[in-house]
């Protein structure tokens, strides 16, 4: 746009203006960055003529125009600091109906713009907030915090709800995420929880019509094993999901009373959504992701309503032990997915380390869903063939990881496995190898094969097929598998041949430990490894062997 362009934008000939933008944006309708704006301060020329034309009722008729421009302009950073004023952001809050209430209890009894004038609204505040930390501050000043709750309890109200609802949660997001005090502001002050708590209701609800009764219980979703989520559903679910990340995450260990109402209130919710269909897997993945990351914030003791029991009549798709385990499996699905997804450590963190974390959340803080767990990942050995990393089955993945260099998720992994054998040393190397969780018990200080934590039931869960009690004689324990006869290597050697290969191998390690390659070490009492400084100390403590 150049200056005799500019300059008709900055004119009352409304006509001229409107073509002028109009061929603009068709120009422009990809472009990310305005280099040509850095000329004669044209971008704040530009800027400050269609905020004129906001701030004038005289203008009405390329509202909608001015506010797409902006939008536009607003995905280039460049000056955005020095361009942002409060009363442009106010103009803004006002074309997206975000009124100023002065109690977040009062209704919404002002009339609402234009449906387009309050979607671009809306789309222009995104772009700017997420650009802009000048632009957050000046929100954080506003009441733009009490509009966007005032809405979500108010969405019944306005005709098109399924237009602005996206964007208004994904402003939501971002100020939750980037300013500090609008999140406390809203999950504390305007209690912003429980009405995204109630959206979600309200969407499986809608997505349930067909199959349920609406006129039932909106507070505990029932019957909502059915609901199809269309695309436009499903993009304000995440949304929503992604806000309440934001207001959940906390160190605090402790949960208050208001906290675990909360709790208890979004649980049902979030079961429900994991058993929701989607257009595409790609696109169930997604919601399944996000309700794995909202769940890392949600203290264990809550993780009991994932697999509620089942009354009389009701049925599932995964039952165990009286309960329903839809919800649970489809978090392993969830791993299944990512594993598929992660080919390299390059992504290894960001795509395993929710649901991983949720898996051990799940499988320490509920006994019934360990075990379904257990049976699931570490079903009863029968081929002991080939070493456990080897394979296509979850077991055989979960255990390649287990060497993996990114230290989290191996240390995510190990314990994950750890907790389904009960903590018994013996088992996990029946089912890993220990070559494989060798790492993982010198952590724990379990290498001389002493126990975890004894916080397990006594009743044994382990039966042993057939198969493998046939193998177990020829299983070699440090790769978790059988091994075929291997031929003597000493055969046919006279005892000076041996002697010299023993002094070869001797004159080796002891040019290793002298470079400082390798270093002997031996179990310690503590169970941890213990460095020594002769081999021959390693003959007067021998190490003790893990029992099952």
């Amino acid at each position: 746009m150049n200056e005799d362009e500019i300059n008709i934008v900055s004119g009352d000939n409304y006509t001229e203006v409107a073509l002028t933008l109009e061929n603009f944006l068709k120009t422009n309708n990809n472009v990310f960055t305005f280099p040509f704006l850095l000329e004669n301060n044209r971008r704040v020329s530009l800027w400050a003529a269609l905020f004129q034309h906001l701030q004038s009722k005289s203008s009405e008729s390329i509202h909608v125009l001015c506010l797409t421009t902006i939008r536009l302009l607003s995905r280039d950073k460049s000056e955005l600091e020095n361009l942002i004023c409060e009363k442009w952001i106010i103009t803004l809050i006002e074309k997206a109906g975000l009124f100023n209430f002065v109690d977040p209890d009062d209704t919404m009894d002002v009339d609402m713009p234009l449906k387009e004038v309050v979607v671009e609204a809306m789309k222009c505040l995104c772009n700017i907030a997420f650009n802009s930390e000048v632009a957050r501050a000046l929100c954080a000043h506003t009441s733009i915090a009490q509009g966007l709750v005032a809405r979500l309890r108010s969405y019944k109200e306005i005709p098109f709800k399924d237009d602005i609802m996206l964007y208004d949660m994904k402003l939501l997001f971002i100020l939750t995420a980037l300013r500090q005090d609008i999140k406390v502001k809203i999950k504390d002050e305007l209690h912003g929880m429980d009405y995204l708590i109630s959206c979600l209701n309200e969407l499986v609800l809608e997505a349930s019509e067909p199959q349920c009764d609406v006129a039932g219980s909106r507070e505990v979703i029932e019957e909502a094993h059915y609901c199809f989520l269309q695309d436009n559903q499903l993009a304000i679910v995440c949304e929503i999901l992604k806000t309440q990340f934001n207001l959940t995450l906390q160190s605090a260990e402790n949960v208050s009373e208001a906290e675990e109402s909360m709790y208890l209130k979004l649980m049902p919710a979030l079961t429900a959504l994991l058993y929701a269909q989607t257009s595409t897997q790609e696109s169930l993945m997604e919601l399944h992701s996000n309700i794995a990351n909202l769940l890392t914030s949600v203290p264990p003791v809550f993780y009991q309503y994932l697999t509620p029991e089942l009354n009389d009549g009701e049925t599932a798709l995964c039952i165990y032990d009286g309960r329903n385990m839809d919800a649970l499996h489809a978090l392993l699905q969830l791993l299944q997915y990512r594993l598929s997804l992660t080919t390299n450590t390059k992504n290894q963190y960001e795509n395993l380390s929710p649901v991983l974390t949720v898996l051990n959340k799940s499988a320490r803080g509920c006994r019934v869903q360990r075990k379904y767990l257990r049976l699931i990942v570490l079903p009863p050995l029968r081929d002991v063939s080939r070493p456990p990393e080897q394979g296509h089955t979850l077991r055989n993945q979960l255990c390649r990881l287990l060497t993996t260099p990114v230290t989290s998720v191996r240390d995510l992994v190990a314990e994950f496995l750890f907790i389904l054998c009960k903590e018994k040393v013996g088992r996990m190397v029946k089912y890993t190898g220990f070559g494989n969780a060798a790492g993982h018990l010198a952590q724990k200080g379990l290498l001389g094969g002493a126990r975890g934590p004894v916080c397990y039931s006594s009743s044994s869960e382990d039966s042993d097929t057939e198969e493998y009690l046939q193998a177990q004689p020829g299983i070699d324990p440090v790769v978790g598998c059988t091994r075929p006869p291997r031929a003597n290597p000493f055969e046919g050697m006279s005892d000076e041949q041996k002697e010299f290969e023993a002094m070869k191998l001797v004159n080796l390690l002891d040019k290793m430990m002298t470079e400082g390659v390798v270093r002997p070490a031996r179990v310690g009492p503590d169970g941890r490894p213990v460095p020594v400084d002769h081999v021959l100390e390693m003959r007067d403590h021998p190490p003790n062997r893990p029992q099952s």
